[in-house]
């Protein structure tokens, strides 16, 4: 009973510590790929013990982690964790950059509404000019530092 209670306590933790971190403006959504990237790593072996051979599409293998939260590693859990909350954000933040920007893309773009140029015209500001619940939602889009790496 100890040792669960302590493993509890500890994914509680991280948690916990991940959550205060959230509220830090600026920071930065993870890509897809890297959300890929850092499961395989921290989940390796609880992917090989109790989701093997599930499919990587149709949100089947998160269905898998989800189903064995309670027993997977405690790296695995807390990776999870915050994988899931990053890409949360970064999917809320493009659905919602329309809505959150509406004033800024007006001012700055000269239009009245999220269109395909969208992404060019707030790339070609500076955030110092968008509010910052606007800079803080292109931040979390991911497009900015897509952009920039490409």
């Amino acid at each position: 009973m100890g040792r669960i209670a302590g493993r509890h306590a500890s994914v509680l933790l991280a948690v916990s510590l991940f959550i205060g971190g959230i509220g830090t403006a600026a920071a930065q959504t993870m890509s897809y790929a890297d959300a890929v990237d850092q499961l395989a790593a921290a989940c390796r072996t609880d992917l090989a013990k109790y989701c093997r051979g599930v499919p990587l599409g149709n949100g089947q293998l998160r269905a898998c982690l989800d189903a064995h939260q309670n027993v997977v590693s405690p790296r695995c859990q807390q990776t999870r964790v915050m994988v899931y909350a990053s890409i949360a954000r970064r999917a809320a933040a493009q659905r919602d950059i329309g809505q959150i920007c509406d004033a800024d893309i007006e001012r700055l773009c000269g239009t009245s509404h999220a269109d395909a140029h969208l992404v060019e015209c707030l790339l070609s500001v500076s955030p110092a000019a968008m509010s910052p619940a606007c800079n803080q939602a292109f931040t979390d889009t991911g497009w900015r530092t897509e952009r920039a790496q490409q």
